[in-house]
């Protein structure tokens, strides 16, 4: 062992870290001319060419640190057990990155498809039996989480080899 100790305390070894990066480029996805609700009622028309916008880019960076105990029980000398506890630490999306993986072709954003803006939506909505909410629904429904990626997560865990 090399690595710095505290009086006799090892302090890093059987210890490991590892980082993990993920870059990708945006994939492609084809915009719409207007806006068009999620009832279907209306036919989306392309605009510009298919697959002629690109999502954002994606980065990710995922994190673990372990360590490794050695465990012994049981009987004495060779009839003695013998096992491994390996406690870790894996933090997923370690800079929390917010990663679009898929888009409303009119806007161009995961959040908001922008049909409750349109000027053609306007006149449906005021026929609901409740406008507001309708619209608070229907922004609820499109605002789906699936959108974007995972956000951080952390993981603490213990692994036991025998």
């Amino acid at each position: 062992y090399n690595g710095p100790t505290i009086k006799d305390f090892q302090v890093l070894a059987n210890t490991g870290f590892n980082f993990i990066a993920n870059l990708g480029s945006g994939t492609p996805y084809t915009p719409q001319q207007f806006a068009t609700p999620i009832t279907g009622e209306i036919t989306p028309s392309t605009e510009g060419s298919i697959n002629g916008a690109r999502l954002p880019w994606q980065f990710t960076v995922d994190f673990q640190a372990d360590r490794n105990f050695a465990l012994s029980f049981g009987g004495e000398g060779d009839k003695k057990k013998t096992a491994n506890l390996n406690v870790y630490l894996w933090v997923t999306n370690l800079l929390n990155t917010r990663n679009v993986r898929s888009v409303h072709r009119f806007t161009g954003v995961a959040e908001d498809d922008g049909y409750l803006a349109s000027s053609q939506a306007q006149q449906f909505i005021n026929q609901q039996n409740d406008p507001e909410a309708f619209r608070m629904y229907y922004a609820m429904f499109v605002n789906d989480p699936n959108r974007l990626g995972a956000p951080r997560q952390i993981r603490l865990g213990l692994r036991l080899d025998f």
